[in-house]
């Protein structure tokens, strides 16, 4: 499970994370299923919000992964 998808969960949905960000659930919407990652400059505040359930490392980790992914493709 990515890190965004995880944090999804606790948080209690793509809405309510969406108004936390002060965003659209659309937006969370594209991050779990078209970036599979979190746009970085969230990625504190998401950790924050799960209340550390879901780590800064784990929300970077997704990051690490799409790379990896797009440079060995």
């Amino acid at each position: 499970m990515i890190a965004i998808q995880k944090a999804v969960e606790i948080i209690g949905g793509q809405t309510v994370l969406a108004n936390q960000l002060g965003i659209r659930q659309g937006h969370v919407w594209n991050w779990l299923h078209r970036h599979k990652q979190a746009p970085a400059k969230y990625i504190r505040f998401i950790s924050t919000a799960t209340q550390g359930a879901v780590s800064v490392d784990e929300l970077l980790h997704d990051h690490e992964t799409n790379h990896q992914l797009k440079h060995t493709a």
